[in-house]
């Protein structure tokens, strides 16, 4: 079961979009995919290997597919932090 802790309710259901880092975080992405993740509406740190992929939020998105509404939050990549040992 991933562990998840979650400072809002709105991020931690919806799929958010993931600019930068690592290829298999890139892209909308549904947090709760993933084994472990802390996140905030200023922050999303999402533990991959051996490390912390850490992500800021940018301006609201438009579902560029359509031009209507906004669409997933978007978050880019500012950083990895290794796990200490």
């Amino acid at each position: 079961m991933p562990n998840i802790i979650a400072f809002s309710a709105d991020t931690a259901k919806d799929p958010v979009r993931l600019e930068g880092g690592p290829v298999d975080l890139s892209g909308t992405v549904n947090l709760a995919d993933y084994n472990e993740v802390i996140f905030s509406d200023e922050k999303i740190k999402i533990r991959y290997g051996n490390g912390y992929e850490h992500y800021t939020p940018l301006d609201a998105a438009v579902d560029a597919g359509t031009g209507i509404g906004p669409g997933p939050k978007t978050f880019q990549w500012v950083g990895r932090t290794k796990i200490a040992e």
